[in-house]
């Protein structure tokens, strides 16, 4: 349906009732019709005009633009929709890991808020945006997006979008996201010619490169080999292995020797204070 402005739309459904009104009064006058008659079908004409040019046809108007809207507006979904679905699997998890409570019971959303602002701008999705729709901002998109997460979690375990079912690079991401979190400057490495370092992040000055080792074991001596040299080669101050597992006993010497941290990913979200206090891995 072809989009007209108000004032187009008015004048374009009244002419019609106007060139009538200028008819009939001539007509009649021409044909003899006492003036008073005539008089009395002006105003009455005028009326109706008046009433038809006023409210009749706006009404009108506002309801066919509300429902050329609503279209625009289901399209806009549809489409923006479409656009995240491949990655529902992945939001689920990041929303499922981001938004946690603290030891007072509290709800930590901020992680989860500052993910999907990151996440849409990187989208670049286009609104689908028409004469009479803007199209959806970004609170109509973070909105959708949770609504989404919501109706794909009520068809897939919650228990499957946890670390234990990640791949490694995923890991890589979410130690790097944790680390953002916390105030960091955070990236993940290419992963080829990464010297041993997945993620490296630096804050106020400070540097530091991380290993990250997803394993079904205890992490052993390479990985600290391998995260100590690329702390040399990438001139970090501090050089950390980060597993969801444990380390075995000649790990932890090495690390001591090597003055290389030792962490579980959950230590990540206080790694400031590690650092300041050290971090004894004996």
């Amino acid at each position: 349906m072809e989009y007209i402005p108000l004032d187009s739309y008015v004048k374009k459904k009244t002419r019609a009732i106007l060139f009538l009104l200028i008819a009939c009064i001539a007509l009649s006058l021409k044909g003899g019709v006492h003036p008073g008659l005539v008089t009395i079908v002006a105003i009455i004409g005028s009326v109706i005009y008046s009433y038809m040019k006023k409210t009749y046809y706006p009404k009108v108007w506002s309801k066919t633009v509300g429902k050329l809207a609503y279209s625009a507006r289901e399209l806009d979904e549809d489409n923006f929709k479409k656009e995240i679905i491949r990655h529902l699997p992945v939001l689920a998890r990041k929303r499922n890991m981001l938004i946690t409570s603290d030891d007072y019971g509290n709800i930590i959303v901020d992680p989860w808020v500052k993910e999907k602002k990151y996440y849409i701008s990187k989208l670049n999705y286009f609104p689908h945006v028409t004469p009479y729709y803007s199209g959806m901002d970004d609170f109509d998109q973070f909105l959708i997006l949770d609504e989404m997460i919501d109706d794909y979690l009520q068809f897939n375990d919650v228990e499957s979008i946890n670390i234990i079912d990640m791949t490694p690079t995923e890991y890589e991401h979410y130690c790097a996201d944790v680390l953002r979190d916390q105030g960091w400057e955070a990236r993940v490495t290419k992963g080829s010619g990464d010297q041993g370092v997945d993620v490296l992040a630096e804050k106020n000055g400070v540097t530091i490169a991380v290993q990250c080792k997803k394993y079904s074991s205890p992490v052993g001596n390479k990985a600290v080999q391998e995260v100590a040299a690329g702390k040399g080669f990438y001139g970090a101050d501090y050089g950390m292995v980060v597993t969801n597992n444990t380390y075995t006993a000649s790990a932890k010497q090495l690390a001591n020797s090597q003055l290389v941290f030792l962490l579980h990913h959950d230590d990540l979200y206080s790694i400031d204070e590690l650092i300041d206090v050290g971090v004894n891995v004996a």
